[in-house]
């Protein structure tokens, strides 16, 4: 959760340091005569809070719980409610801006968060496993997404989804092609997608041309 607003950071921590401490936590605080300051909360069941304020403006508060999900995310939004309360109140609602992110979820048995090309972070629905193992290559990874159906990852890279066959069928001409009959060459078919879907177009003929890494 990140804060925005304008004030004297020690009396953002003294404010907000009946919170933590109201929940058993044990405190360690670090300060900075120009960068504000960094508390930790340690609880006795392992949960922890790193709280950093800064001096232009922006709390951040950090909060991991080791409860089961349902416990854990109540305990959570139930500190952080208390911590915008009390913001509020100290800056009689003269905060600029409040964020909360969803909590991540770490160490699951199947992992739900992927990088995007362009550095953001995706989290999928996988519920299962479909394939994961090293080829001479490359590690390729098929998983099962609610929403996108089997997803192709290499390497750690998402390529592709079934539910992206639109834009398959839009490499091949979106039906405006008659592939019947006719010598079809395919250039870097990569997933095999269009190879797929093209036969059942009954073409005379498919040639795909992959890269090989042969020495």
């Amino acid at each position: 959760s990140s804060l925005h607003f304008s004030a004297d950071c020690n009396a953002v921590l003294k404010a907000l340091q009946p919170i933590f401490q109201e929940q058993g936590m044990t405190e360690t605080v670090h300060n900075w005569e120009d960068h504000g300051y960094l508390a930790t909360y340690i609880k006795k069941n392992g949960s922890f809070a790193n709280l950093r304020i800064y001096p232009h403006g922006l709390v951040l508060v950090d909060l991991q719980s080791y409860e089961d999900h349902t416990k854990g995310r109540d305990e959570v939004d139930q500190l952080l409610n208390k911590v915008e309360e009390r913001m509020k109140e100290l800056f009689h609602g003269n905060i600029k801006r409040v964020k909360r992110l969803p909590a991540i979820l770490r160490g699951g048995v199947i992992d739900r968060y992927w990088p995007t090309a362009d550095g953001r972070l995706v989290e999928y629905d996988i519920d299962e496993v479909v394939y994961d193992e090293d080829s001479p290559f490359q590690n390729i990874k098929i998983l099962h997404s609610k929403q996108f159906g089997n997803i192709l990852i290499l390497s750690g890279d998402v390529n592709l989804a079934e539910s992206d066959l639109a834009y398959t069928q839009a490499i091949m001409g979106s039906g405006k092609e008659d592939y019947t009959g006719k010598e079809v060459l395919i250039l870097g078919g990569g997933d095999g997608g269009i190879l797929y879907e093209i036969v059942k177009l009954k073409p005379k003929m498919v040639t795909m041309v992959e890269i090989s890494f042969d020495k």
